[in-house]
């Protein structure tokens, strides 16, 4: 199969991937562009990276499609193969130099850390919660090692790392209110929730929708958060931010609203019936 064949292959299964009507054509599209590139990446003479980067992308992305049907277990395999070549890549394309701001290297840190992200939510919805931890932990620093500071990283990377920190929040909260002694796993989803808000308000664009919807959900767990610590001040700013927010987004903004009235409820909780709740919570937008 040439190069263009591959490619069109590839679009092929993308495409039926994101109809759910289609995953079954899907599945078995992926099947046959993974083994298409193999072979590709197998031929004699040196490896094209461009066929490295798109069996990378083939198996994550058929990783993820076999999560989605209920197949997590099985997507864990795929998934693992994928980081590993995201890997390989980004270390091919670091060695030769280059801003780590600009693309190709921003391109191939951002890949990689996805991967990782992605590959975490398939082993949690295949049943493993520790090594979803120690998957988000891993993109973290694979992003921090490359950069140093997340805010100077190239905007792909910046994108890729507030999913990171987002996902390490929801992990560690998660964690932190299944055990009877939350530990330090509290104070850690806290800081990588604040940290998911700081990247997530830089890269806000209000022409970017999804950038808004992102931000909105990431207020919700950052508000839980700061709830269970009793910083109800902090807790109320970005609850306030939060509504902003989905008001903005309409009925395109209701899982971060649950995600906000969530936390507004885990407040007046926190803080019990002497006190009361943060303030007056208007929710009647939500119903038009």
């Amino acid at each position: 199969m040439g190069p263009d064949e591959r490619e069109r292959l590839f679009e092929q299964a993308r495409e039926h991937s994101a109809r759910q009507d289609t995953s079954v054509e899907a599945d078995r599209l992926w099947v046959r562009v993974i083994e298409a590139y193999r072979e590709a990446v197998r031929g004699p003479g040196p490896v094209a990276r461009r066929d490295q980067q798109q069996l990378a992308r083939a198996l994550w992305r058929y990783g993820m499609l076999l999560s989605a049907r209920g197949r997590a277990a099985d997507g864990m395999a795929p998934g693992g193969e994928a980081v590993a070549l995201f890997e390989r890549v980004n270390d091919a394309v670091a060695a030769g130099g280059g801003d780590v701001t600009a693309s190709p290297r921003d391109d191939a840190l951002a890949e990689l850390i996805t991967a990782l992200v992605d590959l975490a939510e398939v082993s949690y919805a295949a049943g493993q919660p520790a090594t979803r931890i120690d998957l988000l932990e891993r993109a973290v620093v694979v992003g921090l090692t490359a950069v140093g500071s997340p805010p100077s990283a190239g905007p792909r990377t910046r994108e890729a790392m507030g999913a990171a920190y987002h996902n390490q929040a929801v992990a560690l909260l998660h964690r932190a209110v299944t055990r009877p002694a939350p530990g330090d796993s509290l104070r850690e989803a806290t800081l990588a929730a604040s940290r998911a808000c700081e990247l997530r308000q830089a890269l806000l664009d209000p022409l970017r929708p999804l950038g808004l919807w992102e931000l909105a959900n990431t207020y919700g767990v950052y508000a839980q958060c700061l709830a269970l610590i009793r910083d109800f001040d902090r807790a109320a700013v970005v609850l306030a931010l939060g509504d902003r927010l989905v008001e903005s987004l309409g009925s395109a903004g209701e899982q971060p609203a649950e995600k906000l009235r969530a936390a507004a409820e885990m407040v007046a909780r926190e803080k019990g019936p002497s006190v009361g709740a943060v303030g007056p919570r208007r929710w009647g937008w939500r119903r038009r």
